[in-house]
């Protein structure tokens, strides 16, 4: 038996990338191991109720899961923690835990970050950091950032894939313009969100709008970001709670997709709009190189908004058959295949170790 804690993951309705990961995850692993159990807020987002234990409280029912799960009789192979870190009450036990880590700027990131963020992913995360039996990166790339955070030669990588089925039902959003540019991603200072403002007031004549898909984050550049909605309705539509059949509307008629992110563990959006065959501009970051599809166009930190314009106009639409080669790198069953079989090999060490 495996267990999932997806408890803050479906505490709202609209879901980050990350959020997302958790449930396909959980969904996945489920298709294998049937007696797989999430621990939730909400069963919304799940495709049946299989396997789900509701907690009451989001916040007291993240931090006291290890007397839940032993209060229930459970006894897990695993705890796994894909979204979030696990309660500082697992130190008390002595249950194998798996953290699913999507990039390493919980141990990096240096800015500002809001109580809660940095209640969680600063002081909480370091405090479990070497709790965790299995630490996992969901990219190549992620898992050797945290290899040399924490010198841990055992650090593998258990892999990524779309968060949102892009084949499913559309719906064009109330005010979505025929021609436009997407960018999506919640409106934080890793998101290069500055760069963003200036393009638009910077932006041609005959430029396409910037249509915005993300909920409010931290820092400053929120207010910004609503400013420039306001003052710009013409150029800048910001959304931010779009329901999947919106976003997926987006993907399909986009013009181009933007990412001008400083940081990434893997861009969900980025491989979302490329797995729906769009056009993509993006940052010349490592994750974005790893990730970003063959046809896509890189800017550097340096390119002035006339530099990232010009990328824009000059983006180059994706052959079918790119596309489908493309479609078939990342899938879920792949991602729960190797996670298990990941579990399982550090269990067996483990097993190994203690009869010497």
């Amino acid at each position: 038996m495996l267990i999932f804690d997806l408890i803050l993951a479906t505490r709202r309705p609209e879901m980050t990338g990350v959020e997302r990961y958790g449930v396909n995850l959980f969904e996945a692993v489920r298709k294998v191991r049937p007696d797989t159990i999430a621990f939730v807020r909400d069963t919304t987002p799940f495709s049946d109720e299989r396997g789900l234990v509701m907690v009451d409280d989001v916040y007291r029912g993240w931090l006291s899961l290890p007397q839940n799960i032993h209060r229930r009789g459970l006894a897990p192979d695993a705890v796994v923690f894909p979204t979030a870190p696990a309660s500082p009450l697992f130190h008390l036990s002595d249950v194998h835990l798996c953290r699913i880590a999507h990039d390493a700027f919980p141990w990096s990131w240096e800015r500002p970050m809001p109580w809660k963020g940095r209640l969680l992913y600063r002081y909480v995360e370091n405090l479990m950091a070497r709790r965790y039996d299995n630490l996992l990166g969901t990219t190549q790339p992620v898992a050797e950032d945290l290899r040399a955070l924490f010198r841990r030669a055992d650090i593998g990588c258990c892999g990524n894939a779309p968060g949102l089925d892009v084949g499913g039902p559309a719906m064009r959003p109330g005010g979505a313009p025929d021609d436009f540019i997407l960018v999506v991603g919640t409106v934080e200072p890793r998101k290069d969100y500055d760069r963003l403002i200036d393009l638009v007031q910077k932006a041609p004549k005959d430029a396409p709008p910037i249509v915005l898909v993300g909920r409010p984050g931290w820092g400053e550049v929120v207010e910004r970001i609503d400013q420039l909605a306001m003052g710009n309705p013409s150029r800048f539509l910001w959304l931010r709670d779009l329901e999947d059949d919106g976003l997926r509307w987006l993907y399909r008629h986009a013009s181009c997709f933007l990412s001008l992110s400083l940081a990434e563990g893997f861009n969900m959006p980025l491989v979302e709009s490329g797995v729906s065959g769009r056009a993509i501009v993006c940052s010349d970051i490592p994750i974005h190189r790893w990730v970003a599809p063959s046809w896509a166009a890189f800017i550097r930190q340096d390119d002035n908004a006339e530099r990232i314009w010009t990328a824009l106009q000059t983006a180059t639409q994706p052959e079918r058959a790119q596309v489908e080669v493309y479609r078939q790198k990342y899938s879920w069953d792949s991602v729960a295949a190797r996670l298990l079989d990941l579990v399982a090999s550090h269990r067996m060490a483990e097993r190994r170790f203690r009869a010497c």
